[in-house]
């Protein structure tokens, strides 16, 4: 019976360990399928950045790689976030940021405006604007800066070209990228160049052209490279912020830095470190030495000849670093002195610490007035009457104003841009005088006037023919007819109704043509249109183009009639032009169409102007509205500037869609519907 007994308890127990095994077996089998389908379901983070800024992020060999790449690896391989990292151009990132195509930015320099729209990440690497030119030409190029012309490559809309603008007699030749501008450099297209240290440091390097070139000055202005996020993605912010932080304090950061970047600095700074390191050692060995004197005294003299050989080659270094950054400070200054514009630097109690001679002649000054308030200096306070706050409080800039001085009974207009110092250290004011541009604005409209003028004069002449065919018909039948009752009808219709139409056109053509002063005043937006549909119908019709109109007849804004009226002829004429060149490229197809509307929409109004002609490329479409840029083989590239020009100066704004061979929409919005 015992036996029996012991039997059963054996094969519970043999049963209960089984289950036990399957059981866990289960709950391994449900926590690793659970565990894989979290891990399937994380969201893949889409990030692009701009393959053209070598070390940082650019293509060799097909493969893309750089710093800035192999550190956001690291950082999103260690919080398990996947992502794909998408090569692209950078106002190609903005864009597809903006709609949301992709997650982040990789390597984006801080910009106030873009940062109400982004949540900048800390500093990724941080490097500085310098100055570089060939070692053979840097006594040449000192003594032409400023002096004679001189051509500067630089990166278009970046922060040292503001910079470099203020050098007088100075031409630029700009990039759209660093790598760029040292192309340019390097193909002796500019005798200087300002750019990113890391970035020529490294291309010149793997040229090895390192010896030929010649850096100013190091260290001058620091820039920072960044990634950004959705304004509101504050969590994913954080965890990157946070792993960043992480790499740099275990060294993965040091690591990965140093396989990229060959920085002199680093390499300066470790050395002392070093050194001061190895001095303690020989404070020891001279402590020991007290004890031991014999055969250490021996050693430790040695040791300190080859130490003090090397701080010997330190403080050489350090010699010439004072010099360098001697000449850098002597080349700002000559920079400050020599520029043609007006610049007035004040700190943050508002008082003048810097003016150059230019400024001093437009406040009617023979010495600079250090320490007064910037602010009781005509006509400076009139431009910085309400802005010293944002200025020096908020860190706000103000550029591309504008302001009319009266001066003899002469008008002189100037142009004025206010930003603040680095560190909260106050501001600065630079003005330049665009008096002659002003002029030279007013002659080109005046040109584009003239241009659309001839086009709108070729349709009307022959709209005219046909009601003076008309009348010297009936004038011709008029002895033979004068009594004949429906004939005394039709002329009594037809001739008061031929004039009107040719009165009505030479009426629009004469209300175009005569200059007139700005005026604001409320019109019909549907009779500005209509007005100048007339001018240019004759010329649609010559062309077999369709032209519609969907018009609200009861919409009334506030605008200058006389320039609202030369946008749309601009915008017209632009339209027609691409309808036509469409028909010569042989790509056509279906109807020829040209499309007016206007509607309101909440206080706004809005006026398109649709066309199926040939359209523009992204490139085209960008550089649109700068002054000179034209598609046209014929084209003076200042229509399209000046439109922009005249709608902004009426409060309203413009907004353009277009594709190659897929046409063109124009939006103009004028606010204040009446």
């Amino acid at each position: 019976m015992g036996g029996s007994m012991a039997k059963y308890k054996k094969k519970i127990g043999h049963i209960f360990v089984h289950g036990f095994l399957i059981l866990t077996l289960i709950l391994m089998s449900s926590h690793m399928s659970f565990t894989e389908e979290v891990k399937n379901s994380v969201q893949v983070l889409k990030i692009g950045y701009d393959p053209t800024l070598p070390p940082y992020q650019f293509v060799k060999e097909g493969e893309y790689q750089g710093f800035l790449l192999e550190l956001v690896q690291k950082i999103f391989d260690d919080i398990d976030q996947p992502i794909a990292l998408i090569p692209m151009a950078k106002e190609t990132c903005l864009e597809k940021f903006r709609s949301n195509d992709i997650d982040a930015i990789l390597g984006l320099r801080f910009d106030a405006e873009l940062s109400e729209s982004m949540s900048f990440s800390e500093s990724l690497v941080n490097s500085t604007i310098s100055i570089v030119m060939l070692n053979d030409d840097e006594l040449d190029v000192r003594d032409r800066l400023g002096v004679a012309p001189l051509i500067i490559a630089v990166e278009r809309n970046a922060t040292e070209f503001e910079f470099v603008k203020n050098i007088k007699k100075a031409n630029f030749n700009t990039a759209f990228n660093q790598q760029s501008v040292v192309d340019l450099m390097l193909l002796g297209r500019a005798d200087m160049m300002v750019g990113v240290r890391h970035v020529v440091t490294y291309l010149l390097e793997e040229k090895g052209l390192t010896d030929q070139y010649y850096f100013s000055n190091s260290y001058v202005t620091p820039i920072d490279y960044y990634m950004v996020v959705e304004k509101d993605n504050t969590a994913l912010l954080d965890r990157i912020n946070t792993e960043l932080r992480n790499l740099k304090l275990n060294g993965a950061y040091e690591e990965i830095y140093n396989r990229w970047i060959d920085d002199k600095s680093l390499e300066n700074q470790r050395r002392i470190q070093q050194m001061i390191k190895i001095i303690a050692i020989i404070a020891l060995i001279v402590f020991m030495g007290s004890i031991v004197v014999g055969w250490i005294s021996i050693q430790l003299k040695k040791r300190v000849d080859e130490k003090t050989s090397e701080l010997s080659l330190a403080n050489r270094q350090l010699q010439h670093k004072i010099v360098e950054i001697k000449n850098s400070n002597e080349l700002k200054n000559l920079i400050f002195e020599s520029s043609p514009r007006s610049i007035a630097i004040f700190d943050k109690a508002g008082n003048v610490s810097a003016m150059n001679d230019p400024a001093m002649r437009i406040c009617g000054l023979n010495e600079v007035p250090i320490g007064q308030a910037i602010d009781n200096l005509e006509p400076l306070s009139a431009m910085l009457r309400g802005k010293m706050t944002a200025i020096l409080v908020d860190q706000a800039s103000f550029a591309c104003q504008e302001f009319m001085v009266t001066e003899k009974d002469r008008q002189k207009y100037y142009r004025y841009v206010i930003y603040p110092l680095m560190n909260e250290r106050g501001g600065i004011i630079t003005i330049e005088e665009i008096t002659e541009e002003k002029l030279l604005k007013e002659q080109v409209a005046e040109k584009e006037k003239n241009r659309a003028l001839i086009q709108i004069v070729s349709g009307i002449a022959h709209e005219i023919r046909n009601p003076l065919t008309s009348i010297k018909t009936y004038a011709a039948l008029l002895p033979r007819k004068k009594d004949n009752e429906a004939f005394q009808n039709q002329i009594s219709q037809v001739i008061p109704n031929e004039v009107d139409r040719m009165s009505a056109l030479i009426e629009n053509l004469i209300d175009y043509v005569k200059p007139k002063p700005r005026h604001l005043e409320v019109v019909k937006v549907k009779d500005v249109i209509d007005s100048c549909i007339l001018l240019f119908l004759p010329t649609i019709n010559s062309h077999h183009m369709v032209l519609k109109t969907d018009i609200e007849p009861s919409i009334a804004i506030n605008v200058d009639k006389d320039q609202l009226k030369q946008v749309l002829i601009n915008l017209i004429l632009n339209a027609i032009d691409a309808v036509v060149e469409m028909r010569d490229s042989h790509v056509a197809e279906g109807e020829e169409m040209i499309t007016i509307t206007a509607k309101a929409q909440h206080e706004w109004c809005v006026i398109e102007i649709i066309d199926n002609g040939i359209g523009m490329t992204n490139e085209e479409r960008a550089n649109i509205f700068d002054l000179f840029f034209t598609t046209k083989a014929k084209g003076s590239g200042i229509g399209m500037s000046l439109c922009k020009q005249m709608i902004e100066d009426n409060k309203g704004y413009i907004e353009i869609d277009s594709e190659k061979y897929q046409g063109t929409t124009i939006r103009l919005y004028f606010g204040g519907v009446k």
